[in-house]
C-alpha cells in the first residue's frame, strides 16, 4: 500500500490542504503493521519557502515510521511544480518557469534531482537519510546486523559524514540511476 505523507508538518500540510493529520498517518500504519500490510510511505521536502523545521518534522516522522517495521518503507521526494494547481499558479505568478516545449518537459527530471529551493547541505542530509534507512531497519539477519546497527545509528544522529561502508555497499552493487 501507498500512503502519500508529504511531509510530517502539521503547518505544511494545512499549507498543501492535504486532508490528513499525522495521527491518522501513525493510526494507519498501525493497522497495517497489525494485519501485515507493506507500506510505502512517500514524503516531498523543498517546498518553496519551506522551513528547516518542516523538514525536520518530515525526517522525524519518516524515522519513526520506518523504525515500526522492516516491511515499512519511506521515500522521499524533492517538491517539482506541475502545472494545475495552487503551488504552481503562486510560484508562476511569482516568474517560475516551467518547460516550454515537448523536449523541455522529456528532459525535466522529477525524480532524482533536488529541489531549487533546498540548499546544498540539506538535499546531503536527506540523500544520506534516503540511503542508510533503507538499510538500518531492513529485515535483520546475522551478517548484516552491525551494518544495521551502524546505519540506524547514523539514522538517529543525522550523521552521514565520511559514509565508508556506503561506497563499499555501491562499489560491490552499482547504484541504479533513476533519471
Amino acid at each position: 500500500m501507498l500512503i502519500g505523507v508529504e511531509s510530517g508538518s502539521r503547518t505544511l500540510l494545512h499549507w498543501m490542504k492535504k486532508d490528513i493529520t499525522i495521527e491518522q498517518v501513525f493510526d494507519s500504519a498501525e493497522k497495517c503493521l497489525r494485519v501485515g500490510i507493506h507500506v510505502i510511505f512517500n514524503f516531498i521536502i523543498g517546498f518553496p519557502n519551506e522551513p528547516e523545521e518542516s523538514i525536520a518534522e518530515t525526517l522525524r516522522v519518516a524515522k519513526a515510521l520506518r523504525a515500526m517495521s522492516p516491511d515499512f518503507d519511506v521515500s522521499i521526494f524533492y517538491f517539482k511544480p506541475y502545472p494545475g494547481n495552487e503551488i504552481a499558479d503562486l510560484l508562476l505568478a511569482q516568474g517560475y518557469e516551467f518547460p516550454r516545449t515537448l523536449e523541455g518537459w522529456a528532459e525535466f527530471d522529477y525524480v532524482a534531482s533536488s529541489s531549487p529551493w533546498i540548499p546544498r547541505e540539506t538535499y546531503q542530509l536527506i540523500e544520506g537519510f534516503k540511503f542508510y534507512q533503507r538499510i538500518g531497519w531492513s529485515h535483520p539477519g546475522l551478517l548484516r546486523a552491525p551494518l544495521q546497527a551502524l546505519a540506524r545509528w547514523r539514522c538517529e544522529r543525522d550523521l552521514y559524514a565520511f559514509p565508508v561502508e556506503k561506497k563499499v555497499i555501491e562499489w560491490i552493487r552499482q547504484p541504479v540511476r533513476l533519471s
